[in-house]
């Protein structure tokens, strides 16, 4: 390679401005930086395929109190290939896709690396970065669960730690692996005509998260009539995401009664948290535990934003959008009228089990969504509601040393 394609090749690959976070150690913040080469999927560019676990993982050791030491030997145990996106996958940016435009690319994985620079410039340009932040998830939001919500979750680990290319990343993956889940204006307020509502209670005004699913689960029937049958043949993921599309799911999860708006927006995002993580106890899989992750860091970015009025309203899209979602997840796996609850004879244990003790004994493993749950759970209960269900789920994974505890203790169901 000549002197002329060294230099070029060194400024392709270099990363621009990394801010360095004060909270985090040298090492973690040289991990995110030197990860900013490479694609976010692991495969490399499709639109579906592993997401690339690392950072996310890293900062969830971090969350839990890792030492560098501790870093270092995830990253010596961890196994997964990482594409770079220039050598490996020859992407560049040709600055077809610009500020003005790049939303008629979106869903195109090609454009990666365009993606990447029109949001850092926006980020770079706007002086409150969560309001831009905000607009660009507004744009995208009919893709949210795409990817099983990781452009969403990366998205809130760079939120975290701050460098405004990360979040450009984030944001940028989020855009490659977009794709219309809902064909349906969620943005206006409908008059729901399922006819499970008829049978509310209690009234209409007060009705909870769990309470509205126990109004589904009596009329699931219902709303099983409008799927074709052979999509019940596919899998978890694909049914979910399927269901989403559909009317009667929409006006179901969002009937009369049970409202996300800006003034009950803490309350809905506290039920809505306790729903994801009781329908993971009643079920430990791959989608129920992303249901929880993905929770956790949705209501990150809905409290760094909450100042904003704006973007409080972009917020609300996202949470009806989730909880849409979630609701088709909870009939997929048999919109179960009673969800687990805490078996009294295991409360004291319970109480008398610490968050600390549970991060410790979960630096001792290596996978990564047992790292990630445990990290969102002990989120969740020390920023969103401190139930004890979330300590009992962490206390399940770190007994067996499974994200998806075959044998759940402590519970009643």
């Amino acid at each position: 390679m000549n002197l002329l394609k060294l230099i070029t090749h060194a400024l392709e690959t270099k990363p621009t401005n990394f801010q360095a976070s004060n909270t985090m150690s040298t090492l973690i913040n040289e991990e995110l930086r030197l990860d900013g080469a490479f694609h976010p999927n692991l495969g490399g560019v499709t639109q579906g395929g592993m997401s690339n676990h690392y950072p996310m993982t890293i900062l969830s050791l971090q969350g839990l109190g890792a030492s560098d030491e501790q870093i270092k030997t995830f990253r010596t145990m961890w196994p997964r290939h990482r594409a770079r996106m220039r050598e490996d996958l020859g992407l560049v940016d040709s600055h077809l896709v610009q500020a003005d435009n790049w939303i008629e690319f979106i869903g195109q994985p090609r454009y990666l690396m365009e993606f990447r620079r029109v949001f850092l410039n926006g980020l770079e340009t706007n002086l409150t970065h969560q309001r831009y932040i905000a607009m660009v998830l507004g744009v995208m939001q009919d893709g949210l669960p795409m990817g099983l919500f990781h452009p969403m979750i990366k998205l809130s680990f760079a939120c975290q730690h701050g460098d405004k290319g990360l979040i450009a990343d984030a944001l940028a993956y989020m855009a490659i692996r977009y794709f219309d889940l809902y064909q349906f204006d969620l943005r206006q307020p409908t008059q729901s005509n399922y006819s499970g509502a008829q049978e509310q209670e209690p009234p209409v005004e007060t009705m909870s998260a769990q309470q509205n699913w126990q109004l589904i689960s009596r009329t699931t029937d219902q709303l099983l009539l409008q799927t074709p049958m052979d999509l019940w043949q596919r899998g978890s993921l694909h049914i979910s995401e399927r269901l989403c599309a559909q009317s009667g799911f929409q006006a179901a999860a969002l009937v009369s009664g049970f409202e996300i708006n800006n003034e009950n927006l803490e309350v809905s995002m506290e039920q809505i948290s306790l729903c994801a993580l009781r329908l993971y106890l009643f079920e430990p899989a791959l989608t129920t535990l992303h249901a929880v992750t993905s929770v956790q860091a949705l209501a990150d970015l809905t409290k760094k934003s909450e100042a904003d009025s704006a973007s409080q309203a972009v917020f609300v899209q996202l949470w009806r959008r989730y909880w849409i979602w979630l609701t088709a997840l909870y009939v997929e796996k048999g919109a179960p009228l009673q969800l687990p609850e805490i078996d009294p004879a295991v409360q004291t244990e319970i109480d008398d089990t610490d968050w600390l003790l549970l991060a410790a004994q979960t630096l001792q493993y290596t996978e990564v969504h047992l790292i990630k749950m445990v990290y969102s759970c002990k989120w969740l209960y020390e920023q969103v509601n401190s139930n004890p269900l979330y300590k009992l789920a962490a206390m399940n994974i770190v007994k067996q040393g499974n994200a998806h505890p075959r044998s759940v203790y402590g519970l009643l169901s």
